[in-house]
């Protein structure tokens, strides 16, 4: 497996150079709009589609059929691609953190947590949409992504009028707490789904 993930990231190289022109551009914008909370936003959305990006490269070469023929099982080739998920967002999560404190923001519970949920939010976008790519590969699911991407803020924009008043405290710290729960459950069902889809294809 460990072949597959270094596979990826050789792949990836290649576009090391635009991600690394955008997290630049987002930093110095951040820094100039005194908004730092947004570079922390599209570091994680840019590193988050790192996978996906792996799996076009996988696509046009037509890997699959390459790759199984090696002594690799489907369950390897499916998990290869939720630990690079992993690592880019935590990658994502040291630069934010890294670029936070050169910025001059107080690192204090508050914004730790808010990095943290950050976080955990690109690990559910990721188990949300590796198994809508393996089902209907990049170029199919890059539109039910975007779907993916615009269902919250609408789900937000339809509810606004009837939440009166906002969460409490003490709710807040509820959610907190199951976040990580949920995140964890969310993540095994998404493998085991891949896992399922992956096994059924043919190539």
């Amino acid at each position: 497996m460990k072949g597959l993930i270094l596979k990826d990231f050789m792949n990836l190289k290649k576009q090391s150079k635009i991600i690394g022109v955008v997290i630049l551009f987002y930093l110095v914008f951040s820094k100039m709009t005194n908004n730092n909370s947004m570079f922390g936003a599209m570091a994680f959305v840019a590193f988050g589609m790192l996978p996906i990006t792996a799996f076009s490269f996988d696509e046009k070469a037509n890997w699959d059929k390459y790759g199984l023929a090696m002594p690799v099982s489907r369950t390897e080739m499916v998990l290869s691609k939720y630990i690079l998920g992993i690592i880019t967002s935590l990658f994502a999560f040291i630069l934010n953190f890294v670029a936070q404190i050169l910025m001059g923001t107080e690192m204090n519970t508050e914004n730790i947590v808010s990095t943290l949920v950050i976080f955990g939010i690109s690990i559910i976008f990721i188990s949300i949409m590796l198994p809508i790519t393996f089902k209907f590969g990049v170029e199919k699911g890059r539109i039910l992504m975007f779907v993916v991407l615009m269902l919250p803020t609408m789900i937000i924009l339809l509810l606004k009028d009837y939440i009166k008043t906002p969460p409490s405290e003490e709710m807040l710290e509820k959610l907190l707490y199951a976040l990580p729960i949920v995140i964890i459950v969310i993540f095994i069902l998404s493998v085991l789904m891949s896992i399922n889809i992956y096994n059924k294809k043919e190539f």
